[in-house]
């Protein structure tokens, strides 16, 4: 049975639990006969675009800040679970970022704009792991340790060690698994057991369910998070052509900005900020349109294989098939800094 139809069957008794704080009513999914028209448009590209199609199997969600719109699987292979945790890869830094804004009420120094923005010269190279490290302040060792800035202050250089050094300055050196489980559940207002770190790396070491991943989205742009304000800020210029001299190194494709943890993506001709996205080598892309309206995601079964172009393009697809259908407000182009 197709594994899309399978899951109808259940979306009428589907009902999800916001976690993060504030408390606020439980968002079922939309019943099947008051979906937008749109979302069928969408459901149906999600079954056909190239990119999507060539990332196999995978579980996929639009919604706003109220409900699920739709959630829907791919129509081969054996799709990620709603309920299991899966690595959510370089999306991480969003979380992070989302963090450490809660930590600091969204007051940022320097050097952490400049740490969640690639561009504080600890240039650690992303083939640097951290699986053995029970710590972050072993991992960051792992990643060439004090004194490991290698790199030059104000350049972009996208890579794991900027992260790992700002979580060392805010005094997370010695904190394990656990003890980061809870640190994230106290400043986000959800359940430790939503949070796991599969390696200690900041930038890309956290497991979530989709279903904790979904409800997260929910409350981002619901405002409940300082940094839900702070999208889009401090964005650096990537373009090889507008700003040749920005970065040291960036990952296809540079016709983006990346601002604190996230990525700005922008409409080619315009120039004006489509949404705003998170991304990782399975080809998991989680996206928040411009005026925070609607969210997405979609998450690959995690094989091994790098995705992440075919998830970068089929996640803009998502969005645009959204904005087609349900125009949003451009929000003003990210400044810079």
């Amino acid at each position: 049975m197709r594994a899309g139809f399978k899951y109808a069957l259940t979306t009428a008794i589907f009902a999800a639990t916001l976690s993060f704080a504030p408390a606020t009513p439980a968002p079922a999914q939309i019943n099947i006969f008051e979906k937008p028209a749109w979302e069928k448009d969408v459901r149906h590209m999600m079954w056909r675009q190239r990119s999507c199609v060539k990332l196999g199997s995978f579980i996929w969600e639009v919604g706003d800040a109220e409900k699920i719109i739709s959630r829907d699987y791919s129509l081969k292979g054996t799709p990620p679970s709603a309920t299991s945790a899966v690595p959510l890869h370089d999306v991480s830094a969003l979380l992070f970022a989302t963090y450490a804004a809660q930590v600091t009420k969204g007051s940022f120094t320097p050097d952490q704009i400049a740490a969640l923005t690639m561009r504080s010269g600890y240039n650690a190279p992303m083939s640097q792991g951290c699986n053995i490290a029970t710590t972050v302040g072993s991992c960051f060792g792992n990643l060439g340790g004090p004194g490991g800035k290698t790199g030059e202050t104000g350049k972009f250089h996208y890579g794991p060690g900027h992260l790992q050094k700002m979580a060392m300055d805010l005094d997370l050196g010695s904190f394990r698994d656990g003890d980061m489980r809870d640190e994230y559940s106290a400043e986000l207002g959800a359940p430790a057991t939503h949070f796991q770190f599969e390696t200690m790396r900041i930038l890309d070491g956290l497991r979530m369910t989709p279903d904790n991943l979904s409800k997260f989205l929910r409350a981002f742009i619901s405002d409940t998070f300082t940094m839900s304000s702070l999208l889009g800020q401090d964005a650096v210029c990537l373009d090889p052509y507008a700003c040749p001299a920005s970065a040291s190194y960036a990952p296809s494709p540079r016709n983006r900005d990346y601002s604190l943890g996230h990525w700005v993506e922008k409409n080619m001709q315009t120039g004006a900020v489509e949404a705003y996205s998170a991304t990782g080598k399975s080809g998991i892309y989680v996206w928040i349109t411009a005026d925070k309206k609607y969210y997405g995601y979609v998450i690959p079964r995690e094989d091994g294989i790098n995705r992440s172009i075919d998830g970068i393009a089929c996640g803009r697809a998502m969005y645009r098939a959204v904005l087609r259908s349900a125009p949003q407000t451009a929000a003003p182009a990210p400044s810079t800094p």
